[in-house]
């Protein structure tokens, strides 16, 4: 690391909704942040559409954003990580015993879907060959973040379609199903063209360059 940025100091702001993959960017931030004990860290956690309009604003450096992304008016970074999606049941309910939910799975089960208006978070109608879709699910209701939804799961009157892997559900009475066939989603970080960073953004920005450049390094090794 250069010697300008002994004395690193600043505010790195990020957006994100609810995923696993928050993991990579709170790992280098406490990396950094051994180095360089001034740097500050604000997180702001909403659903993408609420995110990306803080981004568009100015008020975050950077935005976590779960794919499918129109990133074409961002730069952006894919993490390396993927999630599977699949259903949130009770464990006693009648799903909860099944290794794999498939579209006549999904459409026979009442339904909690996320409210997400930028785009369709996951594309059920391409996944199942045209035999899931918003005419066919049954849909009891809708929902911005999977925490609030998981109160409404536990009552046993609907599951959810999220991903795994998620905090706040793993806990009692609560079971994630994943989607048969498989369907996987990927995150990106995202920030704004034509917006100078400051040195902290930058440096971390760099640093997360750099850790994702490895981890390719190392699959293509693997292949």
């Amino acid at each position: 690391m250069k010697n300008d940025t002994i004395d690193l100091a600043g505010c790195i702001r990020i957006g994100a909704g609810e995923t696993h993959a928050m993991h990579i960017l709170a790992d280098l931030f406490a990396e950094l942040h051994s180095r360089y004990p001034r740097l500050t860290v604000e997180l702001f956690t909403g659903n993408a559409d609420t995110v990306e309009e803080k981004l568009a604003h100015g008020l975050i450096d950077f935005a976590l954003m779960i794919e499918p992304f129109n990133v074409e008016q961002y730069h952006f970074i894919r993490l390396p990580e993927t999630m599977r999606v699949g259903i949130v049941t009770r464990d006693d309910s009648k799903w909860a015993q099944k290794s794999g939910i498939t579209p006549d799975d999904l459409n026979a089960m009442p339904l909690l879907v996320s409210s997400r208006q930028s785009l369709n978070r996951y594309d059920c109608r391409q996944w199942s060959g045209g035999k899931v879709s918003a005419e066919t699910m049954n849909i009891v209701g809708k929902f911005d973040l999977i925490s609030n939804a998981s109160h409404f799961i536990r009552t046993g009157i609907a599951n959810a379609i999220g991903i795994d892997e998620l905090l706040q559900l793993d806990t009692d009475h609560l079971k994630f199903i994943p989607l048969e066939p498989a369907l996987t989603l990927s995150a990106v970080i995202v920030w704004k063209k034509y917006r100078l960073l400051s040195k902290s953004s930058s440096v971390f920005l760099e640093e997360l360059k750099h850790r994702v450049d490895g981890e390719s390094s190392k699959d293509k090794l693997k292949r």
